[in-house]
């Protein structure tokens, strides 16, 4: 298969994943990866303590990471 139809369907999978997460989970990640804020400042936007943030990435990224095995 041509490399960039393998990153195609990869990039797919990976959105994919992203939509079945809880819209809190993305809404973290993607403050956090493609907004590239810390985790103070996703706690001062959502209005939630840092704790939560790092609770709620971390669970994200387990299932996020389940998910995309299960796409494999």
């Amino acid at each position: 298969m041509d490399e960039p139809l393998l990153l195609a369907e990869e990039h797919r999978q990976v959105l994919d994943a992203l939509a079945r997460l809880t819209p809190r989970q993305r809404e973290v990640l993607v403050l956090r990866y493609w907004s590239e804020l810390t985790e103070a400042q996703i706690a001062e936007a959502l209005g939630v303590s840092r704790g939560t943030v790092k609770s709620t990435a971390s669970r994200a990224l387990v299932t996020l990471e389940k998910l995309l095995e299960a796409a494999r």
